[in-house]
């Protein structure tokens, strides 16, 4: 019997149908999976087990010798593939390397090598960043960076952050240096190396426009303590320092009696010049107010704020708006932000297209990340199921899956990654339910309906617990609360409210549940009251100046913002904020808008401040220079700030 023998082309061509066979198979796996790339599952396990063989002296090639002339086996390759400056030793003959570095670091400094982790404690890692920097290995450097990251408080910081600027750790360097911009008032009231600054130090900060100073006398507070750490070599640096102080942002009445009386000020000549242009600048104020030119003079101008305030939409004028405002708490300013930069939606069912972002009003929002939700709403025409997110970096709305019912006068909280929407009202009834999203499934998913139908409540979190207060059942204005446990699934009623109140503005501030505002049927309110979740009571506060319903309200700055609403006869664009340490109630700027039925949220991060409040400055954070000098910061150095 004749056998067919195949030619060699042949053979070619069978193997290229097994290997195009075997590649559809491992592609349709990978399509089946869902992964464009696979990654190999054995990677981590082969790493292991080159180290292994390291410590076992298997397969081994060369030797390090450490300090105290111990010998560590190890495979040349691995050790060249991760530094230069083991390439250059190991890619000659040569097997045997003599290093000055000590065995439990140089241990640790293999398994990194080897594994590309390693056991990082404060007091191992100033020796191992001296060791990466030994031997070039700047990933193992970035590694101990980020862990230094992690470590921060108020007592490294000041040491870390001039060690990022002359290592030129970007990471690192920003992270300090939001650190000290957003906590320096803090830590120069409880940081023991705040008075070790140098001169060109504390200038370098105290004038920096990122630094979060909520009041500029507690900065000339903190200069007259650092002064006070060494009197005799530092008592003249006052003229210095009150030259880069913003005087003009200090009452008149605390610059004469506190500043002004000063005994560092009162018996400096040098200061007299500078005392008596601000006294006049501060008469200047008082009398004619800030115009738009005193904004470029150093000592009045505002520094940039650490967060916002983002009011979305509402009712103005007869119809729903789409406007975006956002308040700078130092300026005392509203700034309408552009939204329709760009429109992408996610491919799916429920799309629209719009040429620019719609109007709503009575919806909800809140801010998650990196981004602001829009949550149902109403435009004067459809009730809405729908909702949107707002990119805060790329300024990009996103359709996202719409509820599963069809919310205004809704309510809204964020609680353990998921976002609540509860109540409010579909067109025909007021309502009970609740459902929750979670952004990672896109999905929205139907929780234990409340105890009473609710719109135009409001709602919060309080110790891992959603509390939702007043609003509006078809009937009457209510005044019954609730509270959610997301372990149980269950709703709690509590105590009722002093006042029935629709249209009701719901925060928690300092471990209790303000409500506040809102229509008892008869009247707006500017009352409000207070509820202590320990004792299960409410108890009244100061009133606003302004009553209103159906208005946006935040905490910023450590003050709640009430802002706009409808007073019985019209929108209004007043903002007001309280305090409950003094327990009043103080006037701000008013938004550019008169409007109603608005929601807020709060931006937080110097970040993004700066993209929508100083858009045209370049960021320090990005691009930060100086011209002080930087003290010398050795190893040993930060070795004992960790060790103290």
């Amino acid at each position: 019997m004749l056998k067919r023998v195949r030619s060699k082309s042949e053979s070619r061509i069978d193997s290229r149908r097994k290997l195009s066979s075997s590649s559809s198979t491992m592609t349709d796996l990978n399509a089946h999976s869902g992964d464009r790339k696979r990654v190999c599952a054995f990677t981590i396990e082969a790493c292991q087990i080159l180290n292994e063989l390291r410590k076992n002296n298997l397969l081994c090639d060369a030797i390090i010798l450490t300090k105290e002339y111990i010998e560590y086996p190890v495979h040349r390759f691995i050790l060249a593939a991760v530094s230069p400056y083991f390439r250059m030793a190991f890619t000659s003959e040569n097997r045997y390397l003599q290093i000055d570095i000590e065995c439990d670091t140089l241990e640790l400094l293999l398994d990194y090598a080897y594994t590309r982790k390693c056991i990082l404690t404060l007091d191992n890692i100033i020796k191992l960043i001296d060791a990466a920097k030994l031997c070039q290995m700047t990933s193992l450097f970035h590694y101990c960076c980020e862990y230094l990251i992690f470590n921060l408080h108020d007592e490294n910081v000041f040491h870390l952050y001039n060690f990022a600027k002359i290592n030129s750790d970007i990471k690192l360097f920003n992270a300090t240096y939001q650190y000290i911009m957003y906590h320096f008032i803090n830590m120069t009231k409880t940081s023991k190396t705040f008075v070790e600054l140098s001169i060109e130090q504390l200038i370098e900060f105290i004038t920096n426009d990122d630094l979060n100073v909520r009041n500029e006398e507690n900065l000339f507070d903190a200069c007259i303590k650092w002064i006070d750490y060494n009197i005799e070599q530092r008592k003249s640096f006052i003229v210095q320092l009150i030259r880069n102080l913003r005087l003009g942002l200090i009452s008149s009445s605390i610059f004469i009696n506190k500043i002004k009386q000063h005994s560092y000020i009162r018996n400096n000549n040098e200061c007299k010049p500078i005392i008596g242009e601000t006294f006049r600048l501060l008469y200047k104020l008082d009398n004619d107010g800030l115009i738009d030119n005193d904004i470029n003079c150093s000592c009045i101008r505002p520094r940039h704020p650490h967060e916002m305030i983002f009011a979305f939409g509402g009712w103005s004028g007869g119809n729903a708006t789409n406007m975006l405002e956002a308040y700078d708490v130092r300026a005392d300013k509203w700034t309408i932000i552009s939204t329709d930069q760009g429109i992408h939606l996610i491919p799916n069912q429920f799309n629209k297209l719009y040429s620019k972002v719609s109007p709503r009003a009575y919806h909800g929002c809140i801010t998650i990340a990196d981004k602001m939700y829009i949550i149902g709403g109403f435009d004067g025409t459809e009730y809405f199921s729908s909702c949107r997110t707002f990119h805060l970096i790329d300024r990009v709305w996103n359709d996202i899956a719409p509820m599963n019912e069809r919310r205004c006068y809704i309510s809204i909280a964020y609680l353990n990654g998921f976002l609540y929407a509860m109540g409010g009202f579909n067109g025909r009834v007021r309502q009970n339910t609740a459902e929750k999203y979670l952004s990672e499934t896109n999905q929205w998913s139907a929780i234990c309906p409340m105890h009473v139908q609710r719109s135009d409540a409001s709602a919060c979190t309080l110790n891992d617990r959603i509390y939702i207060c007043g609003g509006f059942d078809g009937q009457e204005c209510l005044q019954t609360a609730e509270y959610y446990n997301p372990i149980t699934n269950q709703w709690t009623m509590i105590q009722p409210m002093r006042s029935r109140r629709s249209g009701v503005g719901v925060i928690a501030y300092h471990g209790s549940i303000y409500a506040i505002g809102g229509f008892n049927g008869t009247s707006r309110l500017s009352t409000g009251e207070r509820y202590n979740p320990i004792m299960n009571t409410w108890r009244t506060i100061t009133d606003m100046f302004h009553p209103r319903s159906n208005f946006a309200i935040e905490v910023l700055d450590d003050l709640i913002f009430t802002i706009g609403g409808f007073n019985g006869l019209t929108t209004i664009s007043n903002v007001e904020c309280f305090d409950d340490t003094t327990d009043e109630w103080y006037d701000i700027a008013d938004m550019n808008l008169f409007r109603s039925a608005l929601s807020a949220c709060v931006i937080t991060g110097l970040t993004f401040t700066k993209i929508f409040l100083c858009s045209n400055e370049i960021s320090k954070i990005q691009n930060h220079t100086t011209t002080s000098s930087i003290p010398s910061i050795t190893l040993t150095s930060l070795n004992n700030i960790f060790n103290n």
